[in-house]
C-alpha cells in the first residue's frame, strides 16, 4: 500500500542581517527590541541550528519527502552541506518566501512574529496533507518512523493536558509575561473554553494541512488576531493549539508525554550545564528529539562543545 506523504517545515531568521535588523528597527515600538518575549536578540539569534535541523531530518526520517523553510527574503545557504551529505535530496529542502504564505493576507506583511507566522504557515502550495511542524532549534538524535507523528488512531502529540485553572494563576501571577502557557490557554478561551489545554513540549508537532484550510474559512477573526500585530503580544494565541484541542476533542489525539520523547535544553545553572546536559543525552537510548533553545546564550566555546555534539550524532561536520 502507498504511503501518503509526508513533508517538514519551520520558520528560520537570521536575526544578524543587517538589513533585517533596520527594517525590525523600522517597525518596533516601545522596548520591543530590548525584550526577548517580544523582538529582542534572542528571539532572532541563528547560530547555524537551522543546518543541523535540516540534517537530522533528512538523515533519521528518510521517508519526508520535503522539507520547506519559510523566511523572509534570507537564504540560509545549505546547498553546500547538502551537496555533499545528501546529493540525492538537495532539490527536497525548498525555501519558502513570507510572500508565499502571506497570500491573501499581504497587508500583515513585513511580519517579525512567530505567532503570525504559524497561523499561515501551512499556506504553502505544494505541502503535504501530513506535515510536521518544527522550530530550527529541534532536531531528531536517533531514527523515526512515520508512526511517530502519525498512526491510524490519530495524529501524535508530545505534551500533556494541562488544567486551564491552574494556567489562569500562573497567568495572574505574571500579567505581563508573553508565555508559551498563557498563549496556549489563550488559543482555549477563544475556541470556547474547557477545563484543560494542551500543554505542547519542545517537539515536532505533526499536523494536517485540510484541519488548518478549514479552520482558517471558519475562524478568520482569529487568524487576523494573531495577523495584526508585527511582534508578538499577549493577546495572541499559541498557533498549533487550536488543532490539539480539536484532535483531542474528537478522540483523535495520541497523547505522548514529551519528557519521554524529547530533550530540552537552555543555558542555565553552573559552568558545567553544557557538558552534563550532554552527558545525559548520549545515555539515554529512547528520547528521539532534542531542542537547543537560546544557544546564544552559551559561551562560544559551549556552542562549539553543542554544534561538535550534534554534527557527530547527525554524521554531518
Amino acid at each position: 500500500m502507498k504511503m501518503e506523504p509526508i513533508d517538514a517545515l519551520f520558520p528560520w531568521v537570521d536575526g544578524s542581517d543587517p538589513v533585517l535588523s533596520a527594517r525590525r528597527a523600522q517597525y518596533a515600538a516601545g522596548d520591543a527590541l530590548h525584550n526577548d518575549e517580544v523582538g529582542g536578540t534572542t528571539r532572532y539569534a541563528s547560530l547555524g541550528e537551522v543546518k543541523y535541523c535540516v540534517a537530522s531530518l533528512l538523515r533519521f526520517a528518510p521517508f519526508l519527502r520535503k522539507v520547506f523553510i519559510v523566511t523572509d527574503g534570507q537564504d540560509p545557504g545549505l546547498r553546500p552541506m547538502l551537496e555533499k551529505y545528501f546529493p540525492d535530496r538537495a532539490d527536497d529542502v525548498v525555501i519558502v518566501d513570507h510572500k508565499v504564505i502571506f497570500k491573501g493576507w499581504e497587508q500583515f506583511l513585513p511580519t517579525f512574529n512567530s505567532n503570525s507566522i504559524d497561523v499561515l504557515i501551512w499556506n504553502i502550495p505544494e505541502l503535504s496533507e501530513r506535515f510536521v511542524y518544527l522550530n530550527d532549534d529541534m532536531m531528531l538524535i536517533r531514527p523515526v518512523t512515520p508512526e511517530d507523528f502519525f498512526r491510524p488512531e490519530g495524529v501524535v502529540c508530545y505534551g500533556t493536558r494541562f488544567p486551564a485553572f491552574f494556567g489562569r494563576v500562573l497567568r495572574s501571577l505574571r500579567p505581563s509575561h508573553i508565555g508559551f502557557k498563557a498563549a496556549m490557554l489563550r488559543a482555549l478561551e477563544l475556541e470556547g473554553g474547557g477545563r484543560y489545554f494542551i500543554n505542547l513540549g519542545h517537539a515536532p508537532c505533526p499536523m494536517l494541512k485540510s484541519w488548518f484550510e478549514d479552520w482558517a474559512g471558519r475562524r478568520p477573526d482569529m487568524v487576523e488576531l494573531n495577523l495584526r500585530d508585527k511582534f508578538r503580544s499577549r493577546e495572541q494565541f499559541e498557533g498549533q493549539e487550536p488543532f490539539y484541542l480539536d484532535m483531542d476533542r474528537r478522540g483523535r489525539l495520541v497523547l505522548i508525554p514529551d519528557k519521554k520523547a524529547a530533550f530540552y535544553f537552555k543555558r542555565h545553572g553552573g559552568r558545567d550545564y553544557v557538558a552534563k546536559k550532554l552527558r545525559s543525552f548520549d545515555k539515554d537510548h529512547m528520547r528521539k528529539f532534542v531542542c537547543f533553545n537560546s544557544l546564544n546564550l552559551c559561551t562560544p566555546e559551549e556552542s562549539g562543545q553543542v554544534l561538535r555534539w550534534l554534527g557527530g550524532r547527525i554524521g554531518i561536520e
